[in-house]
């Protein structure tokens, strides 16, 4: 078999991949943990419980453990990233959902799997995996482990009181990067429930939503004249860089760029 390029990254214990291939194949095999991957482009011929499907750009492919399977890749190029989570882990997770009280890893739904959340959830776990983002991916792997159990994150009016809680601190602590074991601990939750939830009820995860909060309160500053590494300081963003990549992508500009046009008066915002 011959692969184009293939790059493999781990963090804590979850193998990640991504490959590019064409002309070649994976002959039939197995793996011990359960395998995800999300095809990025091309289309994929695989081997499935004795029949032969295709898999195309924006699918999903899962296989549980012990499964064997197969796959080809033709002249055009195919490239997809794979995510392998060890039994245990979706075990303890499959515990928390209350998805099934046997000893046993559960079994998902294996195949081509079409669904926008899902293939979504895999990619930015894989690319947190990839940046070492440290908690961050623990977020990614509860949302993706949600959509892979495939039951709905239903909240009660208790539950939201408790998710304000959470916001209400967010709000109040800009400067310290939050803990999802303390953040759990406040809304008296799982961290699995925590992330779930929160995301259900503000559109975003808490980490995220925290870092919107400290960014949107950074523009603030520097429209008061405040220095943008001073801003940063302030804000608990002791990596420079990680300070200018994160308002980048929010505001489409760096902090230092946006201070300077704020002062000069050709975008004159009102501040209140």
């Amino acid at each position: 078999m011959s692969l184009e390029s293939a790059e493999w990254f781990s963090r804590n214990g979850i193998e990640c991949s991504r490959v590019r291939a064409r002309n070649s194949g994976f002959p039939k095999h197995l793996h011990d943990e359960y395998v995800i991957s999300a095809n990025l482009t091309g289309v994929e011929e695989i081997w499935l419980a004795g029949k032969t499907a295709y898999v195309k750009s924006g699918q999903v492919t899962l296989y549980n453990p012990g499964t064997i399977q197969a796959s080809r890749f033709d002249t055009q190029a195919v490239e997809f990233i794979s995510v392998h989570i060890p039994q245990t882990v979706i075990k303890m997770l499959a515990d928390e959902d209350n998805l099934n009280s046997a000893h046993e890893a559960p079994v998902l739904r294996e195949g081509i799997i079409n669904n926008t959340r899902l293939f979504d959830a895999l990619y930015r776990f894989a690319t947190s995996a990839r940046l070492e983002q440290g908690t961050d991916e623990e977020q990614e792997l509860i949302l993706l482990c949600g959509e892979l159990f495939e039951t709905p994150a239903l909240l009660q009016k208790d539950d939201e009181q408790k998710i304000n809680v959470v916001i209400e601190y967010l709000r109040e602590h800009l400067s310290v990067k939050p803990q999802l074991e303390m953040l759990a601990q406040l809304a008296e939750m799982s961290k699995y429930h925590l992330v779930r939830f929160f995301t259900r009820h503000t559109g975003m995860p808490p980490l995220q939503y925290h870092m919107q909060l400290r960014l949107h309160h950074a523009r603030d500053l520097l429209r008061r004249n405040v220095h943008p590494l001073d801003a940063a300081i302030m804000l608990g963003f002791y990596d420079q860089s990680h300070f200018i990549n994160a308002f980048r992508k929010v505001m489409g500009t760096t902090p230092h760029h946006y201070a300077s046009q704020v002062r000069s008066g050709h975008h004159k915002l009102p501040v209140p």
